[in-house]
């Protein structure tokens, strides 16, 4: 089938590994001419050999001035941006004694003030070229809070917020706004987070706690960075062109909201 993607610029912010990686990869694999921006210089290097066409944008998402360097420097080198994929940041965990202030200023200048800012950067283009895609990946803390993730709760819960908002206001330039929701996706974020889970204190190895984890999914088994890329790269295509301010859930059924 074809998504129409072929030739299309799109950017990845949080691009040099996981769920952002294969994003790219995907995008890559469809066709699209991509950006992969990212904080490490190597790990860009890295990861854009893997992918045709793709060049490598270093960056941090929590400076402004960065930003708008980004999005400049993509201009200059693809001469459009049709597609930004907004995947910069992780998982803040602890309860709120646990959580310096600093850390919590930090995890929103990631995930909320870096959003808004490629947002505000990118989207005279979009409008000069007729449309585009904004795509934003929220972790599950957005919809389902939780004591040891408040900070992350907090965040996601804004990117949610923005997500809707934005897409009120750039629908009618053609702009489509949405959101993709990962959980219980294998990645190196995820295997960071192990040791946090609070099975933890019950004794229980790693092996036997993942094992329960995949259980919790009716599908039986963690997802992987690929299903992300999958949602994400059906979001950008013509065959989404009236979804607008949705977040789309990939967990193999694991959340238990139903709105």
């Amino acid at each position: 089938m074809d998504l129409g993607l072929k030739n299309k610029v799109a950017l990845v912010t949080g691009g040099s590994s996981g769920i952002g990686l294969a994003i790219a990869q995907k995008l890559g694999a469809e066709g699209c001419c991509v950006a992969v921006a990212g904080r490490d210089k190597a790990k860009l290097n890295a990861a854009v050999e893997g992918i045709s066409g793709a060049r490598g944008f270093a960056g941090d998402v929590r400076d402004p001035p960065q930003v708008a360097k980004l999005v400049d420097d993509v201009i200059a080198a693809f001469g459009r941006i049709d597609i930004v994929v907004s995947n910069a940041g992780t998982h803040l965990p602890g309860r709120m004694e646990d959580v310096e202030t600093s850390a919590l200023l930090r995890h929103l200048e990631t995930k909320v003030i870096g959003a808004w800012e490629l947002a505000k950067c990118v989207t005279p283009h979009m409008r000069k070229g007729g449309g585009g895609r904004f795509i934003v990946i929220i972790g599950q803390a957005g919809k389902v809070p939780q004591a040891n993730g408040i900070a992350s709760t907090i965040s996601n819960a804004a990117q949610h917020a923005f997500v809707k908002s934005l897409s009120d206001d750039l629908a009618r330039d053609n702009i489509h706004v949405n959101a993709v929701c990962p959980s219980r996706i294998k990645s190196p974020l995820t295997d960071a987070l192990g040791h946090l889970y609070n099975e933890i204190y019950y004794g229980r190895s790693l092996e036997q706690q993942e094992s329960k984890w995949g259980a919790e999914v009716p599908l039986g088994r963690w997802g992987t960075p690929e299903d992300i890329a999958n949602a994400v790269v059906f979001l950008a295509s013509a065959r989404a062109d009236f979804i607008v301010g949705a977040n789309i859930d990939v967990d193999g059924g694991h959340q238990r909201m139903i709105f």
